[in-house]
């Protein structure tokens, strides 16, 4: 069921507007992004390591085509982590002058960039549709957000399974 819904066509993602930009505190780092949000879902993370690096209960990613982001700016830097779930390299990457988190990107799946939802410009159209790491998930958010909630992190496999979908969005 997890499978399928982190699969399924982002609803809370409505837009078509592109190109679409953001950029991080200072705005050393800007961004822009020249195809849709991708049809994976907009997700709130609750692993311990978004809770951390956030200095909040969670983190909101907007999942987009790595070849279709360009970023601007000499400021961005890279903070390495290991998956909690697997072995798999995260790329963190922040703003070295004010210290904004900008993007993941995860060894499994290098093709799609995880954007941070309160960096983009324009947030009216982000809706998450789905939580993971609902384990880590600290408890008053419950309450707070009502998405369906995996257990863990969304699995590798999806991750890999999302090849064919982003090939047969490239052909059209």
């Amino acid at each position: 069921m997890a499978r399928a819904r982190f699969l399924s066509m982002d609803r809370g993602t409505p837009t078509t507007r592109t190109p679409f930009t953001g950029a991080c505190l200072c705005g050393a780092v800007r961004y822009s992004v020249s195809a849709p949000p991708l049809p994976l879902s907009t997700t709130v993370c609750n692993c311990k390591d978004c809770q951390r690096s956030s200095g909040s209960a969670f983190s909101v990613v907007v999942p987009v085509r790595t070849a279709a982001l360009t970023v601007e700016g000499d400021a961005l830097a890279t903070f390495n982590t290991t998956g909690t779930d697997s072995d798999e390299v995260r790329d963190r990457k922040f703003c070295s002058t004010c210290g904004s988190q900008v993007l993941s990107v995860l060894a499994e799946a290098p093709e799609i960039t995880w954007l941070k939802a309160g960096t983009l410009d324009d947030t009216s159209w982000v809706t998450p549709t789905m939580q993971v790491w609902g384990e880590s998930a600290q408890p008053w958010t419950k309450k707070l957000i009502r998405r369906p909630r995996i257990k863990r992190g969304p699995p590798t496999a999806a991750l890999r399974l999302s090849r064919p979908l982003l090939k047969a969005l490239d052909r059209k």
